[in-house]
């Protein structure tokens, strides 16, 4: 069957440029910090006072409308309208598709400018080495495969459930989150006794600065734990780990060891202050923007851990100009009694083996969602 192919500027309505209603006293504005970029939502709309409108603030939405950012267009910035948005005034940083209902379903555009295929030509049009992007021109120009439209809303209606079931399971990974912190902050207020770092840890140690290479040279090659090592959400990832030779003396002296907590103090804006707890009996050493702290007990590291990750305490030590072993020790901590600590190492214990399960379980409906949308939207000759 020969596809049936249409230019977006041919399946869309014209947008009103105008802005904010100049009769009101402040207008909802939707600009690109407003999308979630996982969930495909705005989540983020801001109230704003009409005498504060930005420039960009010029194109008044429906419900339905789809958004798709010209900046960064790889990182697919799109969402659909809401009805409780409609009436919303948008940043000229999106292109608005407002789907011609007669020609196009609402969903089946929204579900094709998030497949591969939209998302391959965006990324190939986009121009800009800073800051890459594209015109409202280019967005509109690119075509869509437009079956009937009983088939698209069939389609639409199938990806729909498919992400629902994603959307799902992350909102149950985004509890057990809450469900961590809530247990944190329990165990933070009924201490009684505030101190430092250094009443949790026997030492505080700065890593090799021995250069590394990604394959083994000699019989002194030693894994090395990099700030890169350590994940976002507080987690190692030793899958890839460089490697350096390292004398008997230095392999001791930069150890890691069951239980330690490895720290990130430089790096960029986004690596600086990371922890993460190393488990294990590899044998590894860790380099020099990592600061190995190790715990007097396990729960400590647990509790340790946590403490370093919590949004306070990142603000805090990001604030240093430098961040080294001596003022890590100092930073001031609650400190819970070690029964309190022990209590939630095990609690942190039990919610990471549930998050584990639903992110594997997240991986698989992920995949399956690919699959959907590759049959979908697969070109047909």
């Amino acid at each position: 069957m020969i596809e049936v192919r249409h230019r977006l500027a041919d399946i869309t309505e014209p947008i009103d440029s105008s802005g904010p209603d100049t009769t009101g006293q402040d207008f909802v504005f939707i600009d690109l910090a407003s999308v979630d970029l996982s969930s495909k939502r705005i989540v983020a709309p801001r109230q704003l006072v009409l005498d504060s409108a930005p420039v960009r603030a010029r194109q008044r939405l429906r419900r339905g409308d789809v958004l798709v950012s010209t900046v960064r267009p790889r990182l697919n910035c799109v969402a659909s309208v809401p009805p409780h948005l409609d009436g919303a005034i948008a940043t000229t940083g999106f292109s608005v598709l407002r789907p011609r209902p007669e020609i196009v379903d609402e969903r089946y555009l929204f579900r094709w400018v998030q497949g591969p295929e939209f998302i391959a030509d965006m990324t190939r049009l986009a121009s800009g080495a800073t800051v890459p992007a594209v015109s409202d021109a280019l967005v509109r120009a690119t075509e869509i495969p437009l079956p009937p439209l009983e088939e698209q809303r069939r389609v639409a209606s199938v990806l729909d459930e498919a992400d629902q079931i994603r959307l799902d399971r992350r909102d149950a990974i985004a509890l057990l989150d809450e469900l961590a912190r809530a247990f944190y902050l329990s165990v933070v207020e009924g201490a009684s006794v505030f101190g430092t770092v250094r009443d949790l840890v026997e030492s505080a140690a700065y890593g090799t600065s021995a250069k590394t290479s990604a394959s083994p040279k000699g019989m002194n090659a030693v894994p090395i734990i990099r700030v890169s090592d350590i994940t976002g959400d507080g987690a190692l990832n030793l899958t890839r780990l460089n490697v350096a030779e390292l004398d008997a003396p230095e392999r001791e002296r930069y150890s890691v060891k069951d239980g330690d907590v490895l720290f990130s103090r430089t790096a960029s804006a986004e690596s600086v202050s990371k922890a993460a707890i190393f488990w294990g009996d590899l044998v590894s050493a860790h380099a020099a923007n990592v600061i190995r702290l190790r715990p007097r007990h396990t729960a400590s590291a647990e509790y340790l851990a946590y403490f370093l990750n919590s949004a306070h305490t990142k603000d805090t030590l990001r604030a240093m100009a430098t961040i080294n072993p001596t003022n890590l020790l100092l930073a001031s901590v609650p400190v819970p009694s070690f029964a309190a600590q022990a209590l939630l190492a095990q609690e942190l214990r039990d919610i990471h083996a549930l998050k584990a399960n639903e992110l594997a379980q997240l991986a698989l409906l992920d995949e399956l969602y690919v699959t959907l949308e590759n049959r979908a939207f697969t070109r047909r000759q």
